[in-house]
């Protein structure tokens, strides 16, 4: 008799850690997954964005989409600078800034194509450039 009561008892507790673990409790959980449509249009607008303050000369690879793009460049010091963009082939596309002295201004151009394009600075002060 008293091991047909621990059958018995034991044969409860699984059956009951069985119904609790099988539940369905789906409809608690909250989903955190959910795909959020967005518009694209308001993502590619600040996808390639330039934002670079440095010291001295500096290349470096960005990204740009095809089509018109403003840069504002900023140069502070009394020496030479040369800002250019160049594909990424080294031919020079346009040359964003150039002089000495101080200077503050920006330089609309047309972009190609979308691609990775070179900003090359030759700069001994400090300088910064940001496209728009």
């Amino acid at each position: 008799m008293k091991n047909l009561v621990k059958t018995a008892f034991c044969l409860s507790a699984i059956a009951v850690m069985f119904t609790g673990c099988s539940k369905d409790k789906g409809s608690k959980v909250v989903d955190n997954y959910k795909v959020q449509h967005k518009d694209t249009a308001d993502i590619n607008k600040d996808q390639y964005r330039i934002a670079e303050i440095f010291d001295g000369d500096k290349s470096q690879m960005h990204d740009l989409i095809k089509g018109p793009a403003t840069f504002d460049i900023m140069h502070q010091g009394t020496g030479s600078y040369k800002i250019r963009l160049l594909k990424n082939d080294g031919t020079e596309i346009a040359v964003l800034a150039e002089g000495s002295g101080d200077f503050k201004g920006k330089k609309q151009l047309d972009i190609p194509e979308t691609t990775a394009y070179i900003l090359d600075v030759k700069s001994t002060g400090k300088w910064s450039v940001y496209r728009e």
